[in-house]
């Protein structure tokens, strides 16, 4: 083959493995939202809540906010979870401090900053939501350039005060997956389709 020839095709073997790398995830199995639902409703109903006197939430708000520094999280996550706690960030589930932990960790590993101001707590009985306001940056994430994202996270404490349930409600699509080159690319092409 000469030189010539192979220059010229290498543009369309570029172009077809492309498109394969697009498509294979596509063909994979769809993810169970279902199941994912049912999982939270089933917490719910065997997490048992404080009573209606609830402990403070200041530390997993104190905790919330400072998830992006590990000897924080090192410290602190087993005072702020308790030991079977369960968590759900609309990404992935864990469960027990050790699990969070190891997750948070993971987590400040991939960002470059990280803040999280919370902006309202509503609490009703042993049911606590708190909306908050996170801004992150990623090397491989929007070009490392900082994302921004709004989010609530129910909560539900022991009687000790230590979170036994923590359910993130976040628009991940658009501030997670989005911002990957190529996939926020097809991800912006739905939405758009859905607002005509």
């Amino acid at each position: 083959m000469s030189l010539k020839i192979a220059l010229q095709t290498l543009p369309l073997l570029l172009l077809a493995l492309l498109v394969i790398a697009i498509l294979i995830p596509a063909c994979a199995p769809h993810f169970d939202t279902a199941t994912r639902t049912k999982e939270y409703k089933d917490v719910l109903s065997s997490t048992k809540a404080a009573s209606s006197q609830s402990p403070s939430l200041e530390p997993f708000t104190s905790f919330l906010q400072k998830i992006g520094d590990k000897e924080f999280v090192r410290e602190n996550t087993a005072k702020v979870y308790s030991a079977d706690a369960y968590l759900n960030d609309t990404l992935v589930t864990h469960r027990g401090p050790e699990q969070i932990m190891a997750y948070f960790h993971n987590t400040a590993d991939t960002m470059t900053s990280y803040q999280v101001t919370i902006d309202d707590i509503a609490s009703n009985g042993s049911e606590h939501y708190v909306r908050w306001t996170m801004v992150f940056s990623a090397p491989k994430l929007n070009g490392g350039k900082p994302v921004e994202s709004c989010g609530v996270s129910h909560v539900r404490l022991n009687a000790d005060g230590k979170v036994t349930m923590h359910q993130d409600f976040w628009d991940s699509g658009t501030n997670i997956y989005g911002q990957i080159p190529v996939l926020g690319g097809v991800i912006e092409s739905i939405r758009r389709r859905f607002e005509k």
